[in-house]
Formats: C-alpha cells, sequence, structure tokens
C-alpha cells in the first residue's frame, strides 16, 4: 500500500513539473537562436575589426557571388565597403556590380582613374546641381569608394536602368559626340528632348541614334526609352527583367564562368526567391541560382539601420507603426558597434506558429545574415 501511494506521490509530482516547464514560443526560439549566431565588429574610419568582420571577411573566400543588399546613402556603409573591397580583391574578385546603368558605370569608371575623382564628379555636378547625375554615389566616402576600386583593378558592371534625372546629361554626352556640322542638324531635336527631358519622345530618340556613332552612346539612348517606360508604368518586372538581362550580357562575354563579382545594391533586389517589395524574381534570386548551376556559392547580407534624421527630427524605426525593418532585428540596435547575425541556422530550427511577424520570416528566408548599423542615416 505504502507502495502504491509514493509511485501516485511522484507521478503527480512529474506530472506538476511537466505542466510548468512551459513549451517556448517561436519568439523565444528566435531570441534565443539570435543570441547564439550574433557576433560584432567595430568601425569608426579605420579598418573594422571584429568577429563579425572576419565572418563578413570570409564570405569571400567561400563564395562565388557575394551580396550586400544596402540602404542607400549611407556615408559610412561606403567607408566599409571600401574595406570590403579591398578583402574581395584578395579573393580574386575584380567585378563589382552596382545599381547604376551600363552607361552610368562606364562614367564612373572613368571618373574613379582621374587625379581627384570627388573633384571631377563636383565639376560635373556644377552644371546641373539640382539633379542626381549618378544615382547612389554622390559623396566624398563614394568616391574614395570608387577611387579604392579602381587602384584595385575592379571593373564596374553597371545592370538597371538609366536613372532619369541623369537624362539630361546622358543626352547631353551624345549631342557632344557628333561632329560640328551633325550638330548643327540636329540642334532642334537635341533643345526638343532636353525640353522635355523626363519623358523624351522615342522618335527624337531614334533621330539622335542614327547620328550617333559610338555603340555605348547607341545604346544608352535605347536605354533612356526603356527607362522612362519603367518610370512612366511603374514596372517593376520590366525592370527586374532588364537587371538579368543586363548581367547576363556582361557575365557571358566573360572569358571565366566562375568570375567572382560582389554586388552592392538595394537589399531587395537582391533576395533570394522573390523581391521583399514587388514581389518578382529578381537578380538576387537569379545570381543565386547561377550558383547552384556552377556548383559553386552565392551569399548575400541584408544591412539594415534602426535611425535616421531627417531636418533634424530623428526616427526610430522600432516605433514605427510603418517599420521598414522587422523590429527583432532593430532590438539589436548598439550605438558602439556593428552587429552581424548569421540567419542560416535559423531558417533550419523556426518553425511558423504566428508569433513570429511575417516580415522577419521573410528576411530569414532570403537572406544569409542581417547586419545592423550603429549610425543614424542622414
Amino acid at each position: 500500500m505504502k507502495k502504491t501511494i509514493l509511485i501516485i506521490i511522484l507521478f503527480v509530482f512529474s506530472l506538476g513539473f511537466g505542466q510548468s516547464k512551459k513549451k517556448m514560443t517561436d519568439e523565444e526560439k528566435l531570441t534565443k537562436c539570435i543570441t547564439e549566431n550574433t557576433n560584432y565588429f567595430v568601425f569608426e574610419g579605420q579598418k573594422p575589426n571584429g568577429k563579425g568582420w572576419e565572418i563578413l571577411e570570409n564570405l569571400f573566400a567561400e563564395n562565388q557571388f557575394v551580396a550586400w543588399g544596402e540602404y542607400h546613402n549611407s556615408p559610412l556603409l561606403s567607408q566599409l565597403t571600401k574595406y570590403a573591397l579591398e578583402s574581395a580583391s584578395k579573393n580574386g574578385y575584380k567585378i563589382w556590380c552596382v545599381e547604376t546603368s551600363p552607361f552610368a558605370a562606364s562614367e564612373l569608371m572613368h571618373i574613379a582613374k582621374t587625379k581627384n575623382p570627388f573633384e571631377t564628379f563636383l565639376e560635373i555636378k556644377q552644371k546641373r546641381p539640382n539633379f542626381t547625375t549618378f544615382p547612389f554615389f554622390e559623396t566624398g566616402e563614394d568616391f574614395a569608394m570608387l577611387s579604392a576600386a579602381a587602384k584595385l583593378g575592379y571593373s564596374i558592371w553597371g545592370i538597371d536602368q538609366e536613372f532619369q534625372m541623369s537624362f539630361p546629361y546622358c543626352l547631353e554626352k551624345s549631342f557632344g559626340s557628333l561632329p560640328e556640322k551633325k550638330q548643327g542638324k540636329l540642334k532642334a531635336v537635341y533643345d526638343s528632348l532636353q525640353t522635355k527631358w523626363w519623358n523624351p519622345e522615342p522618335k527624337l530618340l531614334d533621330s539622335l541614334k542614327k547620328e550617333v556613332k559610338q555603340p555605348n552612346l547607341k545604346r544608352m539612348l535605347d536605354d533612356i526609352k526603356i527607362s522612362k517606360d519603367i518610370y512612366y508604368y511603374s514596372d517593376n518586372q520590366k525592370r527586374a527583367d532588364l537587371m538579368k538581362a543586363n548581367f547576363f550580357a556582361y557575365y557571358d562575354t566573360s572569358k571565366n564562368k566562375n568570375e567572382k563579382v560582389f554586388f552592392k545594391m538595394g537589399s531587395n533586389h537582391l533576395a533570394k526567391g522573390m523581391n521583399l517589395e514587388t514581389n518578382l524574381y529578381d537578380i538576387g534570386n537569379a545570381v543565386y541560382e547561377l550558383s547552384q548551376r556552377n556548383k559553386t556559392k552565392f551569399s548575400n547580407v541584408y544591412c539594415m539601420v534602426r535611425y535616421t534624421e531627417d531636418k533634424g527630427i530623428i526616427t526610430d524605426d522600432l516605433e514605427e507603426k510603418d517599420n521598414q525593418n522587422p523590429k527583432v532585428f532593430s532590438k539589436l540596435y548598439d550605438k558602439e558597434k556593428w552587429v552581424l547575425v548569421d540567419l542560416r541556422s535559423l531558417r533550419l530550427k523556426m518553425r511558423y506558429d504566428n508569433t513570429i511577424t511575417s516580415d522577419t520570416y521573410k528576411i530569414i528566408e532570403k537572406y544569409d545574415y542581417v547586419l545592423i548599423s550603429p549610425e543614424i542615416l542622414k
């Protein structure tokens, strides 16, 4: 009898203990996984230092394609990219793929080889101070990064559309390439194109193209026609198709099919699977599948900021209703250092039960790493 009572007591005790051990939610499991897979590095304009940076550098040794999905217009990220280009170069990378048109990329390469690239850029900008001639290349830090790429022997692949605000510059370059006699003949055409530069008439573009001799300028005028339609119709599918076509035009002419390429473009374009915003298969997925065909590797990094500043007002993305980045990653922000989260193991461990936000799942599914900047982006 006493033995039976003891067994019952032990059973009740173990039952109570089992009930008290609450099952972890996916959110709690995610927090635990993140803690186990987070590293850091410091960077204050000098060489980055820390385990997190060692991991980022090692990606260039392990992969054929490395993609940094950036947030745009950050001088600090441009400074960091300068060191990334150096690390990539040591591992055989000589191609840098950016979010500009092929023509803009060739112009940037030319500027990069001048004595003072930033001064050269400022001279160009002086003609049209209110225009962005080259998207995402505007600061001294951007051109220091560009200069470093030139010194390291990089070729720049520009795979995007022609940027609308650069149309006047492109038209001027095309017209300026003509002999003086033909310029006189086409002056009215050119003036009409510049008058309505944001939506130039295709027939007028064709008239100018017919007289232009240089193949790169002819192609640029065709790109303006494509780009103006992308802008007018907000045609994200055409833009994604153009990026892929431009990339493979470069890639197919390369002698080495295992050419290593470093991408620095907007993060949405570089997702595995569908673009985060457009729900279209973009360049990131195309390159990911190319790496599978080549039996090599592709690794992508989602770069993000928590704080932005506009006209003296600081916005905390963590507190925003319509947040740009998953809040679980914004919470990791550290004002003293960069935070790097390895997402690959999280992808295997997490199961969907509606406790993790959908935007968090998308990042885990589509990217290998998250990099959180300590900066306040202005």
